[in-house]
């Protein structure tokens, strides 16, 4: 949920509390120091032969000597009573992709989707760490026009929340919101660049790097920089790439499959175990939702049996679902 206008002024005393817990998960950070090399990891696509390839974002975690930092693969297996157990192996870094596209009045566009996953958000009390829980995820879209051009990166976490859209240089102005800073933006304490400036031509050798907070894994900068600069900084770690209906059906025991999202009962779409107690404590009474903050499946709603919104608004649930691309950019004041 795009965290930064959860309320109406009139509305707003009662949630200051919750503000300053959210804030204390996020102090503003700048990407990684190169001096520390041994503090990051950069998980890079290698496949070549994937149509995703080519505009996979290098993800840049922080303190991966941290299992919970790491990108990990979502798993299933039965614990010691026969139950089923989900949780993500921090020793498999993997990328899930799934492509979706969308027309608008001014042209066809498609989005390459990026998924990944993480065992879990630690419990900490300062920093205090609203989005503490398991299994939690990270969603990237790259948006591109008809000629391949890519014009938005959008980040969210894969509970809807800390949506942000970072345009590109090849969007047309015309297609910005009204009074769109393009120095920067600011996403509940993490400054994000405004625009990223694209090389012209576009170089085949940049590549979007998204620089990940330790533990929370929130996205604290994005940068457009070649495999040179990475590599200066950061170790370099091969990130596997899968369709996203590879989460539909994770090997059990006994030559069994079983889904990462529930399938049935009033947790349907979410994401198994990614309960968070904190999030449910201090926001769903006001954001009139149970399970808010619980990680879920990205996809139509009348499939996945939930709405990935990303605004707070119990009044906006529906018009903020980012499946329907083209009316979730209108809803937030883009003109794509």
């Amino acid at each position: 949920m795009r965290l930064h206008n959860p309320l109406n002024s009139s509305g707003c005393q009662h949630l200051a509390l919750i503000a300053i817990l959210i804030l204390l998960t996020a102090c503003t950070t700048s990407r990684p120091h190169p001096s520390a090399p041994h503090a990051t990891t950069a998980y890079v696509v290698n496949d070549q032969t994937s149509d995703f390839y080519r505009f996979a974002p290098v993800f840049i975690a922080e303190q991966t000597d941290h299992a919970f930092n790491r990108i990990g693969k979502p798993q299933a297996r039965l614990d010691d009573h026969g139950d089923e157990e989900l949780y993500v192996d921090a020793s498999q870094p993997f990328v899930y992709v799934d492509r979706q596209n969308f027309t608008t009045a001014n042209g066809r566009y498609t989005n390459l989707i990026y998924r990944i996953h993480f065992e879990k958000t630690p419990f900490s009390l300062l920093p205090f760490h609203i989005t503490a829980g398991n299994n939690n995820g990270l969603l990237t879209v790259v948006t591109l026009d008809a000629n391949n051009r890519p014009l938005l990166i959008t980040t969210v976490h894969t509970c809807g929340c800390f949506l942000a859209i970072v345009p590109t240089s090849e969007l047309p102005i015309t297609a910005y919101p009204e009074g769109w800073e393009s120095d920067s933006q600011w996403i509940y304490g993490m400054t994000l660049p405004g625009q990223l400036q694209l090389p012209e031509p576009l170089d085949e050798s940049m590549r979007v790097a998204i620089y990940l907070k330790s533990e929370t894994h929130r996205v604290m900068d994005i940068q457009l920089q070649s495999m040179d600069e990475i590599t200066q900084h950061s170790p370099i770690k091969t990130l596997n790439i899968a369709p996203a209906t590879d989460l539909m059906t994770l090997p059990l025991s006994g030559n069994r499959n079983t889904s990462f999202f529930e399938t049935q009962g009033n947790r349907k779409g979410y994401v198994k175990g990614s309960h968070k107690p904190l999030e449910r404590l201090l926001v769903s009474w006001w954001a009139l939702d149970w399970r808010v903050g619980e990680d879920k499946a990205f996809g139509d709603k009348s499939e996945t049996g939930t709405v990935f919104y990303t605004s707070l608004k119990p009044w906006n649930r529906h018009a903020s679902d980012m499946w329907p691309f083209a009316d979730f950019l209108s809803f937030w004041g883009w003109q794509l």
